[in-house]
């Protein structure tokens, strides 16, 4: 009885777990705390302009460096004999439609219209030849495999703070207002002898930038362009002096730093019979109730030199927070030989649209 309850003790010795921490050969372990682990970069607020193409950044690629929520830490034995694995399994949507050539996967974030690309760096992927790192099979970018076959020596491979690099990327409409980045998951990340490691998400605001029009936007309507003998047209480019307007805008919204920048842009098209005559230069004919002959009417920037073309989105100024305007100076021009030119009413119309990129 004695020897039997000997060789019991000496088999339940035996058979109790490797304390945490404790070094395992061939085998990736936690060495610090337990897991899943989450990771969770704070990205801020960040701004799109509303009518940015499909795959403008949003805001830069940003590279980080971010602990896990819980503290913990992974560390991973290869005497060379093994084949350790890692891989980076994406939870949410891979994003599949026409954007300008990625270098790697676009996820969908939670906000319709906004993914995310996201690049893994070391220990998780190998960046120089002398470290001990895993080496990608499929590039860097998730979803990825890598895999470690190499003796590590008496450098271990230790893992606790998630090196890596993402860029917030438009991939769709966004609805105007403000967004959360809600921390969902996006990808998890598994270790040969551990399974499931860390999760992935988000935390941040993407607001669009724009703005929104008063129901009066245009500070005169119709632009009064002033009274003129026929006897000052004297040659075709001849003009008048050039009248002030502006349009309005209210409730801007867009990044107060002015680190991410949109631009408000102007498309003038003819209406009510007015139509380009020399679209370069800003220049159209009159409309079909105008009596006057031989002259039209130019369009030009606030500084009442520089011509507005016609027919093509033209930007103006940088948006900025709150209330703000475009303005504009609008002159008649002689568009015809001097005896062409007949005396009566000028009338001219334009439709305009704006749009913030």
């Amino acid at each position: 009885m004695r020897r039997l309850a000997s060789l019991i003790g000496f088999s339940t010795w035996l058979v109790m777990p490797l304390a945490s921490g404790a070094q395992q050969d061939n085998e990736c372990f936690w060495a610090e705390g337990a897991g899943p682990v989450t990771y969770t970069p704070r990205l801020g607020t960040l701004y799109v302009p509303r009518d940015a193409p499909v795959g403008t950044l949003i805001g830069s690629e940003q590279s980080l460096f971010t602990p896990n929520d819980e503290g913990g830490r992974i560390e991973c034995r290869n005497d060379g004999s093994t084949v350790l694995n890692f891989s980076a399994i994406a939870s949410a949507p891979i994003y599949i439609g026409p954007i300008p050539p990625q270098p790697g996967t676009v996820l969908h974030t939670n906000i319709p219209g906004v993914g995310v690309l996201i690049k893994l760096g070391r220990p998780l992927v190998k960046e120089f030849n002398e470290d001990n790192s895993f080496t990608a099979l499929n590039g860097p970018y998730v979803p990825m495999l890598s895999e470690h076959r190499q003796s590590m020596g008496s450098a271990n491979f230790s893992f606790g703070s998630l090196r890596h690099t993402l860029t917030l990327i438009k991939i769709g409409p966004i609805a105007p207002g403000v967004h959360i980045l809600n921390g969902s998951t996006l990808f998890s990340g598994h270790f040969t002898g551990i399974g499931k490691a860390f999760s992935y998400g988000l935390d941040g605001t993407v607001i669009q930038s724009q703005c929104s029009l008063s129901s009066t936007p245009v500070s005169a309507d119709p632009v009064q362009l002033g009274h003129w003998d026929s006897k000052h047209f004297t040659q075709e480019g001849d003009t008048t002096d050039a009248v002030d307007f502006h349009i309005n805008m209210v409730s801007c919204e867009t990044d107060p730093s002015g680190e991410s920048i949109a631009l408000a842009h102007i498309r003038l098209e003819g209406a009510k019979g007015s139509v380009p005559f020399d679209p370069v230069n800003g220049i159209f004919t009159l409309a079909t109730s105008a009596t006057a002959k031989g002259v039209g009417i130019q369009m030009l920037k606030e500084d009442g030199l520089t011509p507005v073309p016609l027919g093509v989105d033209v930007p103006i100024v940088a948006i900025t927070p709150g209330n703000m305007a475009m303005h504009f100076k609008a002159r008649l021009y002689q568009t015809h030989p001097t005896i062409n030119v007949e005396p009566g009413s000028v009338e001219g119309a334009l439709n305009f649209t704006l749009t913030y990129k």
